[in-house]
C-alpha cells in the first residue's frame, strides 16, 4: 500500500518529476525478470560487512560451481621507432614478430604511435603493415614523444576543453590508424608517462578501452574508470633479452615461475613482449625528445645498434616463448579487441535491494566505495533519482537509472556549511542533483540551501539517511548533514603515486606540473567501479 504523498511538497515533486523523467520512464518499463536479475547480479557482488575507509567495497565476479575461470594473457607490443633508416631493417622486426606469432596460431595485440603507421605508409611497408594486421592493432597515441605530450596538452586544461582536444586528436590519430592497417582499434596504450583522465574520458565516449591504466582496485586489474574500460596489469622484462641466450634464459625462467601465481591472482595479463625497436637498439628511439625537447630531423641522433646477425637468434628465442605459453592450460591467449567486448556491458538499471544495500553501507563504513557493479558516482546518481521518486508518491522506486555519471568537475567541500536541513529541502537538492547529472553528464561539486554549499560527498550521505528512512517510513521533518570525504579513497594512494610518478619519464619537461591531471584523477575516482565478464 503507498504511503500518502506530503501534501506541501507538491511543487518539489514536480522538480523531480521533470529533472528525473528519463529515470522514471525506464523504472516504469523495467521487467521484473530483468530486474531481479540485476538485483543477484549486484547484490552477489558486494561486501557488506567490515567496510572501513579505503577499504574496497566489491568482491569478485560470480564463478561457475566455485571455479575460478582461466586468466587472459595478451601478448602485446609498442610499435614506436619511425626515426631509425630503413636500411637498418628496424621496420622488420614488428614483422617477424608478427609472422611468428601467425605461425605458431598466437594471438597478440600491435599498439602503434601513430607517426610510425604513416611512416610505414609513406616507405611503401605493406609487407610490415599485413602481417601486423593479422593481429590486433591499437592506439599507442597519434604522436608518441612530439611535443606537447598528451601529458603536457593537459597540463593545466580545465576538463570540457582537455576532454575535447583529446578526441580531435586521438580520433584522428585512430581513423588513420583504421585505414592503414584495414582493422577496427579498440584499444589506446598508455605512451610512457603519457596520461590525463580527460584521455581516458575521451576514449570512453570512442567506445574504446585504456591499457596500461593507473586506476585498479584490489583483487580487479580491469575497472571502469572515467566511464572507459582500463587495464592495468602488465609483465614486463624482455626488451633487451632476445638478442643473447645468456640474457634471455634468466628472464624467461623467472616467466615460467611467475606465470602460475598470476593465473590465480589477476584477471587479465599483458605480457609485454617488448618495444621491437629495443629488441635491435640499446637506446630508446626517443631520446631525440628528451626533456622537453624537439630535436629537428636534421639533428636527429640514431639509437645505438646491436649487431643483425644478433636478430637470428632473437627469433628463436621470441618463439621459444610463443609455444611455451601456447602449450599452457591455466591461460587463455587472446587479444583486447575481444577483451573489449567481453568486459564493455555495464549495468543501466539500479533496483531497490541494490541501492538500500549501497545507502547502508555509506553510511555504516561512513566512507564512498564501489558497491558491486556499481560506482559510487552511479549509487549518488541512483538515490538522488530515487528520492525524487519518493517526493512524488512517497516511497522508494523499485529500480532506477544509474546514468553512469562523471565525478564532479571540481572538488567538492567536505564540511558542510550547514548542520541541518528541512526534508523539503532535501527534496529539491535531489531535483537539482538529477538536473545537473542530466545537463553536464557529470555529479555537481556542490549545490546549496540559502547561501551555504554542501559537498557531494555530503549529498551522498545525506541522500542515504533520507532514502533509508523512507523505505522504512520513518522520514523525519529535519535531517543533519554531516562531513564527508570529497571523493572516494579506494586504492587512492596506489593510483596517485603512479600517476605522479609519470612527470619522470624522461620525455618530460622537468618543470612538468602533475597538480592538476592529480586532482582531476582523484575526482573521477567516483566513477572507479570493478569491471565484470558478461
Amino acid at each position: 500500500m503507498k504511503k500518502a504523498v506530503i501534501p506541501t511538497l507538491c511543487l518539489t515533486a514536480l522538480i523531480c518529476v521533470l529533472g528525473s523523467a528519463a529515470a522514471q520512464e525506464a523504472s516504469r518499463r523495467a521487467l521484473p525478470s530483468a530486474q531481479a536479475r540485476t538485483e543477484s547480479r549486484a547484490l552477489a557482488a558486494m561486501q557488506v560487512k567490515g567496510a572501513e575507509v579505503g577499504q574496497e567495497a566489491t568482491a569478485a565476479p560470480e564463478q561457475p560451481s566455485g571455479a575460478r575461470p582461466k586468466a587472459y594473457l595478451v601478448v602485446t607490443f609498442d610499435v614506436e621507432d619511425y626515426i631509425s633508416p630503413e636500411s637498418e631493417h628496424i621496420d622488420d622486426i614488428p614483422k617477424w614478430l608478427a609472422q611468428i606469432m601467425t605461425e605458431e596460431g598466437v594471438a597478440g595485440t600491435f599498439f602503434v604511435i601513430g607517426e610510425k603507421a604513416r611512416s610505414l605508409e609513406k616507405r611503401g611497408r605493406r609487407d610490415v603493415i599485413a602481417a601486423m594486421a593479422k593481429h590486433d592493432i591499437g592506439s599507442h597515441t597519434s604522436f608518441g614523444s612530439i611535443h606537447p605530450t598528451v601529458t603536457e596538452e593537459l597540463e593545466k586544461a580545465g576538463w570540457a576543453g582537455g576532454v575535447k582536444k583529446m578526441l580531435e586528436q586521438e580520433s584522428a590519430g585512430i581513423r588513420e590508424l583504421e585505414r592503414i592497417f584495414g582493422v577496427p582499434v579498440r584499444t589506446l596504450a598508455r605512451h610512457g608517462g603519457s596520461y590525463g583522465p580527460q584521455l581516458v574520458t575521451a576514449l570512453g565516449q570512442m567506445k574504446m578501452a585504456y591499457q596500461g591504466s593507473p586506476a585498479r582496485l584490489p583483487g580487479h586489474d580491469v575497472v571502469w574508470f572515467c566511464n572507459t574500460l582500463n587495464f592495468s596489469a602488465q609483465y614486463a622484462g624482455f626488451d633487451d633479452a632476445y638478442y643473447r641466450d645468456d640474457l634471455f634464459e634468466p628472464v624467461f625462467e623467472k616467466l615460467k615461475a611467475d606465470l602460475p601465481r598470476l593465473a590465480q591472482t589477476t584477471e587479465v595479463i599483458a605480457l609485454f613482449a617488448g618495444h621491437p625497436t629495443k629488441i635491435r637498439a640499446e637506446e630508446f628511439w626517443d631520446l631525440n625528445f628528451y626533456y622537453g625537447k624537439n630535436t629537428s630531423p636534421a639533428d636527429w641522433v640514431m639509437p645505438r645498434l646491436r649487431p643483425a646477425g644478433t636478430m637470428a637468434t632473437a627469433q628463436k628465442n621470441f618463439r621459444r616463448m610463443i609455444r611455451w605459453l601456447k602449450g599452457r592450460d591455466d591461460i587463455e591467449v587472446t587479444n583486447y579487441r575481444k577483451l573489449v567486448d567481453l568486459y564493455s556491458n555495464k549495468l543501466d538499471n539500479i533496483g531497490k535491494l541494490a541501492l538500500d544495500h549501497m545507502a547502508e553501507t555509506g553510511l555504516e563504513a561512513k566512507s564512498l566505495a564501489p558497491y558491486g557493479d556499481y560506482s559510487p558516482a552511479e549509487a549518488f546518481s541512483g538515490l538522488a533519482s530515487s528520492i525524487c521518486g519518493i517526493a512524488r508518491t512517497g516511497i522508494p522506486p523499485q529500480s532506477v537509472k544509474s546514468g553512469h555519471p562523471l565525478g564532479p568537475m571540481e572538488m567538492p567541500p567536505a564540511l558542510p556549511e550547514i548542520v541541518r536541513v528541512k526534508l523539503e529541502d532535501v527534496f529539491r537538492l535531489a531535483a537539482e542533483s538529477v538536473g545537473v547529472i542530466g545537463r553536464t553528464g557529470a555529479l555537481p561539486s556542490s549545490l546549496t540551501v540559502g547561501k551555504a554549499r554542501i559537498g557531494a560527498g555530503s549529498l551522498f550521505a545525506l541522500f542515504s539517511a533520507v532514502y533509508l528512512d523512507a523505505g522504512s517510513n520513518k522520514l523525519r521533518p529535519i535531517y543533519d548533514v554531516p562531513a564527508f570525504e570529497p571523493y572516494p579513497r579506494t586504492n587512492e594512494a596506489d593510483i596517485i603515486k603512479e600517476v605522479e610518478g609519470y612527470k619522470s619519464w624522461p620525455v618530460h619537461r622537468r618543470d612538468l606540473d602533475m597538480s592538476k591531471i592529480v586532482e582531476l584523477t582523484k575526482l573521477q575516482l567516483w566513477t572507479l567501479k570493478p569491471a565484470t565478464r558478461f
